[in-house]
């Protein structure tokens, strides 16, 4: 999914003056401005899906300073839960969007001159228009305040570069409470008493606080679980996990009932734990991102232990096993080769079931073990198979 993230806009600076009896031309006081809220990203190990993020996510500006040296609050920081495994990638421009650089024609004859006199004209207006906008102005005094000589401090400057040439951001989070920054909110202004000089007691100007990141952000799911169950559409995958652990994936005599990764805890009596993940049926073709695809196989990456659910009743069930495996080397090279175990699930469905399985333990080396998960035989000594091949 793509998202939009945009830190709060820093508060300007306050133009203000000490005013009291008996004295008429009191001292600076303006207070400084307030930053903007960052928004950061933090892992939340209660979140299954990215469905929590919103597609526009805004942090608080930050407050204007005020008069008798009151500064202004800082905007506050924009949280967002997201589940283990996410990928957070900043999206590629908008070819269409980008400027053209094709060159520049010059103006030939005698109006060349002319045209550069303007062009050089042109450019200071642009300069002294730019010199404004780093500044707010007390009021009536924006023709009679001399910027000339002011500068601007070098952090804000900056920091309005880095605004006008990010860097790409790339972030794997995968520990719970793992944070990531992704839009810094903006710089707070300065008040007028920060331009107090020996040439200039009364400064009539404060400066702006600036705008915050905006970054427009890809996020991907990847999800992190110990066992990766792997199969053709309606395999008996739900029906496995809802049999091994305590989720309760949907279960239906159709292909592709299940459309996301579900995620299913398996406990032991001796407290030991291991996570189990449904992941959308696989058909041959996923490795171009046929059928459901990529929304598959990038869920399988991070499983520790591949368990191949196969219907032991169907005709010749080890060439879908074979069609697993080269569709998961097809996607990345020798994902096929991590610690795994065959369910031949179904087993309980009559005599070609039990004919294939004999058949099949003579042909491969992994090892198969026979289950019914609809009526969870079995179960128990695959788990326990599963466990031994993590620890």
């Amino acid at each position: 999914m793509r998202c939009t993230a945009v830190g709060g806009v820093g508060g300007s600076g306050c133009v203000c003056f000490f005013r009291d009896t008996f004295v008429a031309r009191g001292p600076p006081n303006g207070g400084n401005g307030g930053s903007g809220g960052n928004v950061w990203f933090e892992v939340d190990e209660n979140e299954t899906s990215l469905n929590c993020v919103k597609q526009q996510l805004k942090a608080r500006p930050g407050t204007n300073g005020q008069g008798k040296s009151m500064h202004g609050s800082s905007g506050k920081d924009l949280i967002v839960k997201v589940p283990k495994g996410t990928i957070v990638r900043e999206a590629p421009p908008n070819p269409l969007l980008a400027k053209s650089n094709s060159g520049i024609e010059l103006p030939n004859g005698t109006g060349f001159l002319d045209t550069l006199e303007k062009d050089m004209q042109q450019d200071m207006r642009e300069r002294e228009q730019d010199k404004n906008s780093w500044f707010v102005h007390y009021p009536r005094w924006e023709d009679r305040n001399d910027l000339t000589k002011v500068l601007v401090p070098q952090e804000f400057k900056a920091f309005k570069w880095e605004l006008e040439n990010p860097k790409p951001l790339r972030f794997d989070l995968t520990e719970h409470g793992q944070r990531a920054l992704v839009a810094r909110g903006g710089l707070g202004g300065f008040g007028n008493p920060h331009f107090i000089s020996s040439t200039e007691r009364q400064p009539h100007y404060a400066l702006r606080g600036l705008a915050g990141q905006r970054r427009v952000l890809e996020l991907e799911l990847k999800t992190l679980a110990d066992v990766g169950l792997v199969g053709m559409p309606n395999a008996g995958k739900s029906t496995f996990l809802g049999a091994v652990s305590n989720a309760h994936p949907k279960i239906a005599p159709y292909p592709f009932t299940t459309l996301n990764p579900y995620i299913g805890t398996v406990d032991f009596r001796d407290t030991f734990q291991m996570t189990v993940a449904d992941i959308p049926g696989l058909i041959p073709g996923a490795h171009r991102n046929v059928g459901l695809g990529h929304s598959f196989l990038r869920h399988v990456e991070r499983s520790r232990v591949l368990v191949y659910i196969v219907d032991v009743s169907r005709h010749e069930p080890w060439n879908d096993l074979l069609a697993l495996q080269q569709e998961l080397d097809l996607y990345h090279k020798g994902l096929s080769s991590r610690p795994s175990l065959v369910v031949a699930n179904k087993a309980d469905m009559g005599d070609q079931a039990r004919q294939n399985f004999e058949r099949w333990q003579q042909m491969t080396s992994i090892p198969i073990i026979p289950a019914s998960a609809k009526y969870k035989k079995n179960i128990l000594k695959v788990t326990h198979t599963i466990r031994q091949l993590l620890e």
